[in-house]
């Protein structure tokens, strides 16, 4: 299993500098966001010579693009950016084929106008649903077209808050090629994240939806009544338990570090992962 990076753990840098670090620190594969190199999230225009300084890049430094964020609010009040939005998905999958990634990870988006990952009561509502489930439909068929998995993750301040919400999303939708990215941090809601509850929320989540994992996320939560996220290895997630549920659900993709974005703990970071799956004999 190769320990990877979410790109966005760095501060936006030039290609070169953001693979040479990542190589730096021992990371060997990427969810790539266009944001970590100067553009937007979601670029209206991805011309060929980014996409082959990419690749250049990600060769040279044996780093696999195991997912591109394609992140925005699939909710969004401003209805105008929505659909710019959605269509632009048809030049994020063309970029992806070019990349030779299969994947990109989308937010199930939230009612909050500050931030797409903000909690929001109106999250809850048969309304925010029916919204979100219209909303993935055109994004889903253009994703078909080009044979490209879509990743979702559950998120304490989005629509999809639980496994169970992610597995009926999943169901409604009908499109097989919409998966999940397991991050355990993230299936804790307020008032949850606490050692007592770790390992029953975290099986549970596998029960749900261990079936549909594409990408797995090393990402960790503190121990508090809210949501706060912390460096991997330094909260309460249990990764034992974490790597052997994905190896008996024959998860074989890489390992995700995230939430980390002080540079001078990605080291430890890795390092800690690395014994964990030492450990559990997982390769």
């Amino acid at each position: 299993m190769r320990i990877g990076i979410c790109s966005t753990d760095f501060a936006p840098s030039s290609i070169e500098e953001l693979f040479k670090k990542a190589s730096f620190y021992g990371f060997r594969a990427m969810q790539f966001s266009y944001v970590s190199i100067g553009m937007e999230e979601i670029p209206e225009v991805i011309g060929d010579e980014v996409i082959e300084a990419l690749k250049a890049a990600a060769q040279k430094y044996d780093i696999i693009i195991a997912a591109v964020n394609a992140t925005f609010n699939l909710i969004d009040h401003d209805k105008e950016r929505l659909n710019r939005n959605i269509r632009s998905i048809d030049g994020m999958c063309r970029a992806n084929q070019k990349l030779g990634c299969s994947l990109l990870t989308l937010c199930t988006g939230s009612r909050s106008r500050e931030s797409m990952w903000k909690a929001h009561p109106l999250n809850a509502s048969k309304e925010a649903w029916d919204e979100l489930s219209q909303n993935i439909r055109p994004v889903a068929e253009t994703a078909k077209r080009y044979g490209m998995y879509l990743g979702i993750e559950t998120e304490a301040g989005n629509v999809v808050m639980t496994p169970e919400m992610a597995r009926r999303f999943i169901d409604e939708t009908g499109y097989a090629g919409l998966k999940v990215i397991m991050d355990c941090a993230n299936l804790f809601l307020p008032k949850t994240a606490h050692k007592e509850m770790v390992r029953p929320v975290i099986a549970n989540a596998f029960a749900q939806i261990g079936s549909e994992i594409i990408l797995a996320h090393g990402k960790d939560i503190a121990e508090s009544d809210e949501v706060v996220f912390a460096p991997t290895g330094q909260g309460i997630v249990d990764y034992d338990l974490f790597l052997s549920l994905l190896k008996d659900y024959g998860y074989q993709g890489p390992m995700i570090l995230h939430g980390i974005y002080d540079e001078s703990l990605m080291q430890g970071c890795v390092e800690f992962m690395q014994r964990k799956l030492d450990v559990l004999g997982v390769t």
